[in-house]
């Protein structure tokens, strides 16, 4: 039987650069930081105000493997909607507040 090469490595190439000691947070029920595996993030592209579209985007995302997502919320209308996708997303969703504090509370 011959080997066939398909041009990877045989052994894991070890890091480019050491991962530095933190501590491990959750992110809904992802582990970030710590001993934990790099988790998979995204960003929707969508206007967050639409709320079908952006959790439709989400659920894609997350069959592609996507753990969490960001949205931008540079509105207010962004913002009323934030509460809704969030409940209904079966990923954790972090807001991306666009320089208005207001939104955040």
């Amino acid at each position: 039987m011959t080997a066939v090469s398909l041009g990877m490595p045989a052994v894991p190439t070890p890091p480019l650069a050491p991962r530095r000691i933190s501590r491990q947070i959750m992110v809904g029920p992802v582990p970030v930081g710590g001993g934990a595996p790099v988790s998979v993030q995204s960003m929707t592209t969508t206007l967050t105000a639409d709320v079908n579209a952006t959790l439709q985007q989400i659920a894609e995302l997350t069959a592609s493997g996507c753990q969490i997502v960001r949205v931008a919320v540079p509105s207010q209308d962004d913002a009323d909607a934030l509460a809704q996708i969030a409940r209904k997303s079966q990923i954790p969703v972090i807001a991306d507040i666009h320089f208005q504090p207001k939104y955040v509370f």
